[in-house]
This record gives C-alpha cells, structure tokens and sequence, in this order.
C-alpha cells in the first residue's frame, strides 16, 4: 500500500473512533432525559399547586373581606334595633338583624370551607416541594455518574479529535476532500478494499482497467454506491496477474 492510502486509512480509523465516541456520548442523553423528566414532572406539580393555592387564597381574602361587611352590616342592625322605641320600627329593624344574621353565618360558612382548601392546598403544596427535594437526593448518585461518564468521553473525544487533525495533514488535500464528503453522505466508512474483484461496500464488480489502476495504488471511486476503493496487497497481485 502507498503512503496516501495508509493515511487515508489511518484516518478512517481515527474517524471510526471518534463515531464511536460520539455514539456514546449520544447513549447518554435518553438516560439523563428520564432524570429531567421526573424532576419536571415534580416541578410541575408544585407549580400547580402553587397556583391553585394563590388562587385560593384569593378567594378566601375576598370571602373574608364580605364576611367583615356583613359582620359590620350585622352590627349597625342590632345597633338600630336596641335605638328604636316603636313597635313598627323594632319589627323591621329586628327583620334586618335576622338578614343580616343569615348572610352572616352563610359567608362565615363560606369562609370557614375556604380556610379548610386553603390548609389543604398548602399540604399539597408542602408535599410537592418536599417531593421535588426527594428526587433530587435520589438522582444525585445517577446524574454524578452520567456526568463522570460524559467527561470521561469529552476527554476521551479531544484527544481523538486532536490526533484525527494530525492524521488527516498526512492526506493529499482532494484526496481528504473526496473522503470527507464520502463519509459525510454515509456517516460511516467511505473506503473499502477490493474483494474478488468486486467493491467491498456493494459488491459491484469493478472493470479490469479500474483494477488494474488500484493494484498500481490508486484509490478509485466506485460508480455504483459511491465509496472509495483500493486493492489490498491480495487483491492487487491477482489483478496485477490478469
């Protein structure tokens, strides 16, 4: 084999590696997407009640605002009611404490239900935040260990990625060109050898004066599939023979 072919290889290799590397580093993203997906169902559940609990309170302020005014209202009737001295007027002043009663006891009632959701919203809410602390001691050995695993590949993917540059100044620049949109189009190996005189990729048969040309060294295209072909030391001495 020529230098530009045991370069070319070489860097095929290298790149093999670094595929295998980033395939790896891939691996690990459904395995953290899981842990991201409970802690944001978590979150989403003390957002929710966080909401619920702030509408909540809300309505209890409001329930407790028209509880003070009927309270008051009540008030200024049994006010008017211990101030008058005819007989008429203790009838309707005594009819007015008795509405003014009701709403009363109806909005106190009220307020008295909203109070109970508000205590339960806010256990609701306690318990999804505790939740969400909970999971987040229960991910911590997974999450420190995808993150060794994903800086051991970061380390690993430099160093690959530095010793591919150097590879690749070793290859004749159209020759890196052609590879490189080879493998691009293929995102896998772009050169393969002759085998029985066929491509190793598609198994085309190859015509004997391309043959020939690659047992003289040459690094063809196949006109089939596209990769780029040479003759193995095997190969090319039977198609030196023909």
């Amino acid at each position: 084999m020529n230098d530009q072919l045991d370069a070319l290889l070489a860097l095929q290799t290298a790149d093999d590696g670094i595929q295998a590397l980033e395939g790896r580093l891939a691996a690990l993203a459904p395995r953290l997407g899981r842990l991201d997906a409970e802690r944001q169902a978590a979150d989403k559940a003390v957002a929710s009640a966080q909401a619920a609990l702030e509408r909540e309170s809300e309505r209890h302020a409001h329930l407790s605002e028209r509880a003070g005014e009927f309270r008051r209202m009540n008030e200024r009737a049994v006010g008017q009611l211990d101030m008058v001295r005819k007989a008429r007027d203790a009838s309707a002043a005594g009819a007015q404490v008795d509405v003014t009663r009701r709403a009363l006891a109806d909005a106190e009632s009220e307020l008295h239900a909203a109070g109970q959701r508000l205590a339960t919203l806010q256990s609701t809410l306690d318990s999804a935040q505790q939740r969400t602390g909970s999971i987040d001691a229960e991910q911590a050995p997974a999450r420190d260990e995808l993150r060794v695993e994903r800086e051991g590949i970061d380390r690993e993917l430099a160093d690959a990625r530095a010793a591919r540059a150097s590879l690749a100044r070793a290859v004749e620049p159209r020759l890196l060109m052609k590879y490189e949109r080879v493998r691009g189009r293929r995102h896998g190996p772009a050169v393969f050898p002759l085998h029985h005189f066929t491509c190793g990729n598609c198994d085309t048969a190859i015509p004997t004066q391309r043959r020939a040309g690659m047992a003289a060294g040459n690094i063809e295209v196949c006109e089939s599939c596209g990769v780029l072909l040479y003759a193995a030391p095997a190969t090319a001495n039977a198609s030196g023979a023909h």
